[in-house]
């Protein structure tokens, strides 16, 4: 079912080299990341609460401070961290909130987990909007989007996401073999290119980053058009229409077609490969397009499959049921049965496939 739906879409083939796919992502969607000598420097932490756990996990806080070209910024880190020191597998969150009151991560029972988290609230870090005199924007990018391939504000987010993981590298609670990179929705997308430019994280998780993200554009049921109902996945017009600052402005070209010339989202999937890729889904996330982020994880697969590796395993070759997960492969994918959210079964999935591929 799913094989013979990927032949209609006719998507172009991967190319032969990660670098290629890799190039072709940062030219004509995301942007390149800026090339900036900088220093870091990261305050003693806060203890925010020290009984999760019991008593075994700290929320703390640390204020990240980037330096470049006599200019700073500041955006906190949230820490929910083991207190034993035992080194152990590490997520970074691109989060919409800070780490306490965010309805994305449900600190409670993540606290129970074998595993640490480091969450930075992205509006710290740029805002979310068009205004590239923000935040990290105007040191990363001080004549702003200057040319085509100039990233918009999910390579400013990918770039601190990435100065993030320099932190937690430092820390002797993180198992450095094994750390991830997580995000919904925009923030899924930003993980996926912050996964796809350093690749020390082993774990890539995007959660319903649909369109741009781990959706497919071919063959995209779109809006139901004329009537422009809210149904049916986003399109490259729909999205470079309202959000035409999260890329560089090679992509808003392909608004006309909704068909992004030369590539599709499975190549954004495929520069993972070698490593661990996961696809959250939300079952009535029409706008996402559920049925193309699990084509999109399936042609991504073949990027593993050309290194002896497996991609997606998917055997009988069909959707998904709500509720249901497919964790085996190099590529793993789960569907939760809801609309647009990072539920606590989705990090539960996440999280297992995760400790099920450890190093």
């Amino acid at each position: 079912m799913l094989r013979e739906e990927l032949k209609k879409r006719a998507l172009p083939p991967l190319p032969e080299t990660r670098e290629e796919t890799v190039k072709i992502i940062t030219t004509r969607l995301f942007g390149e990341l800026p090339r900036v000598d900088y220093t870091v420097e990261v305050s003693e932490p806060t203890v925010i609460y020290a009984n999760f756990a019991n008593r075994t996990v700290t929320h703390s806080e640390a204020l990240m401070t980037v330096h470049i070209g006599g200019k700073s910024h500041s955006f906190h880190i949230d820490r929910l961290l083991h207190t034993d020191g035992k080194p152990r597998p590490t997520v970074i969150l691109n989060n919409f909130n800070r780490m306490g009151e965010s309805r994305y991560f449900p600190i409670e029972e993540l606290s129970e987990r074998e595993v640490n988290f480091l969450s930075v609230f992205h509006k710290e870090i740029s805002s979310d909007d068009g205004d590239f005199s923000t935040g990290l924007a105007p040191m990363l990018l001080p004549n702003g989007q200057d040319t085509d391939t100039t990233c918009g504000k999910i390579g400013i987010w990918a770039w601190a996401n990435m100065r993030v993981l320099d932190y937690a590298l430092t820390l002797p609670e993180t198992d450095a073999r094994n750390v991830a990179i997580v995000g919904h929705s925009r923030l899924g997308k930003t993980a996926l290119y912050t996964g796809m430019m350093d690749e020390r994280f082993r774990f890539v998780y995007s959660n319903a980053a649909g369109c741009a993200g781990d959706t497919l554009a071919r063959g995209n049921t779109g809006f139901n058009r004329p009537k422009r109902v809210y149904q049916g996945g986003e399109l490259i017009e729909d999205i470079v229409r309202n959000f035409p600052y999260w890329f560089c402005k090679n992509y808003l070209r392909f608004a006309e077609t909704s068909i992004p010339e030369g590539f599709d989202q499975h190549f954004l999937l495929a520069t993972i490969a070698p490593r661990y890729l996961f696809i959250g889904i939300c079952a009535t996330d029409d706008w996402a397009d559920p049925k193309g982020e699990q084509l999109c994880a399936l042609a991504a697969g073949e990027a593993w499959e050309r290194m002896g590796l497996s991609g997606l395993l998917n055997a009988d070759d069909r959707y998904l049921t709500p509720d249901e997960v497919r964790p085996d492969g190099h590529v793993g994918i789960c569907q939760s049965n809801t609309f647009h959210y990072l539920t606590r079964h989705n990090w539960k999935r996440f999280l297992d496939f995760m400790e099920k591929h450890l190093a």
